[in-house]
């Protein structure tokens, strides 16, 4: 198998993460060959704006490029590619879960790219 290492802290990764699990660096994949991993995942740190907020929140985004089938001595699961999952994290557990289709994701980036365009930013 081979290794990967963050660039950046250079902490030993899984060949699968697209983002290093300590820093969030971008972990060069195209090193270990040319397939693409079926998953990829990135933290957001969230920001606190009412007291009902937790401390230590982050927004979980995992995106699904093909399917998986993992096997256990209890069975198979599959789970479906092409769909990103939102996780919304209170310091070390998800509290909420959604899935959306990769059509949904790719209306909700292009609404995001053109929202964040209008915003104006502070000198």
């Amino acid at each position: 198998m081979d290794q990967i290492f963050c660039p950046q802290c250079r902490l030993e990764q899984p060949s699968d993460h697209r983002y290093c699990l300590r820093c969030g660096a971008d972990i060069p994949l195209h090193l270990l060959g040319p397939d693409k991993p079926a998953k990829s995942f990135r933290f957001f740190a969230g920001v606190k704006v009412s007291d009902g907020d937790p401390d230590v929140g982050f927004l979980r985004v995992s995106v699904y490029r093909k399917d998986q089938t993992f096997t256990t001595r209890e069975g198979s699961v599959t789970i479906p590619g092409h769909h990103v999952r939102f996780s919304v994290w209170d310091e070390d557990q998800a509290k909420c879960v959604i899935s959306v289709p990769e059509t949904e994701a790719r209306d909700l980036a292009a609404y995001l790219v053109a929202e964040l365009g209008t915003l104006v930013t502070a000198p």
